[in-house]
């Protein structure tokens, strides 16, 4: 079980606010994670908030559209997140006659993590989360078990580096938001 951040925690309990707690936790939710599915705790954590606090006002103020606002309140937190989220994936591929690269830009948090073998491990699996090629999810998916990791550090950016036969993964760490990964397949 993942170990949840009290800033992200505070950030849910804005959920409280009814009518426009919900989308706007959704909203602040996606920017700051950036990954749907890291957010999806803090969103269960929001959710009964703003449920109750939306059907509460509604209660006492508009109860006709009661059912319309616990529908509203039951999707629209969960509805925002996940297009804000969908804004940060960022995937390209570039086909040469040589090899195939494929680029992403990886959120990620560097405070939580001490280990370059741990940081990398862990961008890999966002990667393969985002991976739709079947050849490719399997190709990224086999590099666990190849080579060492190589670290390569500079002034303002750390370099991983992992060879696989002909697979190459490079990650490379500027700052503490988005770390750019390219995977370099030849033929």
């Amino acid at each position: 079980m993942q170990e949840l951040e009290k800033g992200s925690i505070l950030t849910s309990l804005t959920s409280a606010v009814p009518m426009v707690g919900g989308p706007i936790t959704g909203f602040l939710l996606g920017r700051k994670l950036r990954d749907f599915e890291e957010s999806l705790p803090y969103l269960f954590i929001s959710l009964p908030l703003f449920v109750i606090s939306s059907s509460l006002v509604s209660f006492f103020f508009i109860r006709s559209y009661l059912y319309l606002v616990l529908i509203y309140s039951a999707i629209s937190p969960v509805l925002v997140n996940y297009l804000t989220s969908r804004k940060y994936e960022n995937m390209t591929i570039n086909v040469n006659e040589y090899y195939i690269e494929i680029k992403f830009d990886l959120p990620m948090d560097m405070e939580n993590f001490s280990d370059p073998n741990e940081v990398f491990e862990k961008l890999l699996h966002k990667a393969l989360k985002k991976m739709r090629n079947p050849y490719y999810y399997y190709k990224l998916k086999s590099s666990g078990s190849c080579s060492s990791l190589k670290i390569s550090l500079s002034e303002d950016k750390m370099v991983l580096r992992k060879r696989c036969g002909d697979l190459i993964i490079e990650i490379e760490i500027n700052n503490k938001k988005i770390a750019n990964m390219k995977v370099t397949i030849s033929y």
